[in-house]
């Protein structure tokens, strides 16, 4: 997808407002890609606003492995007095490759227990590792997804490799409710 969809949000009092159109194009593009339903449950399409450095993402946008070296900063949209906790995941749906995937995910973040938009606050369960896929593999899509916690977590041990996210969001009752991704590819 290139250059991807806009999304136009405001904040108002605290909570993120977003517009339904851009939200209808990101869904599409996360179906388009099998992300929803293959590793995200069904939900609306609220963007995660996702930024690196002073380069915001937009869904589906070519960014360079060194530019995503660190952990991005991170805003979704709120309900109206939300006080509830988050997750965080970040995974690479491509690994090893996109022709030789095995239909599991590479986890590259999990933050758990994060109260509103504050991701400091959260318990980081797998330390945030930035886009690594071997050359020559070709592009890799990583999915930046936030899901609204319904419990408090059991801070469960995590592994990187052979990581299944709709599996791990049904084990913890988590609800989907904003995503984005980008690709990187390591030439």
């Amino acid at each position: 997808m290139s250059g991807g969809a806009s999304c136009r949000s405001e904040r108002r009092d605290g909570v993120i407002i977003q517009d339904v159109n851009a939200n209808d194009a990101l869904l599409t593009a996360l179906q388009r890609e099998r992300f929803v339903p293959d590793r995200i449950d069904a939900f609306a399409g609220a963007e995660a606003t996702a930024k690196y450095g002073d380069v915001r993402v937009s869904p589906g946008e070519k960014l360079s492995v060194e530019r995503t070296a660190n952990a991005p900063e991170l805003e979704w949209p709120l309900r109206e007095n939300d006080s509830g906790a988050h997750t965080v995941l970040m995974f690479d749906v491509d690994a090893p490759s996109r022709t030789t995937s095995h239909g599991l995910c590479w986890l590259h973040w999990a933050v758990v227990d994060i109260p509103g938009l504050d991701i400091a606050r959260g318990a980081e369960i797998v330390p945030y590792a930035g886009p690594t896929p071997p050359k020559g593999s070709g592009p890799h899509r990583y999915v930046l997804a936030v899901y609204r916690q319904t419990r408090e977590s059991s801070l469960p041990q995590l592994d990187r490799p052979r990581f299944d996210p709709l599996r791990f969001a049904h084990s913890l009752a988590l609800e989907p409710i904003a995503a984005n991704f980008f690709v990187a590819e390591n030439e």
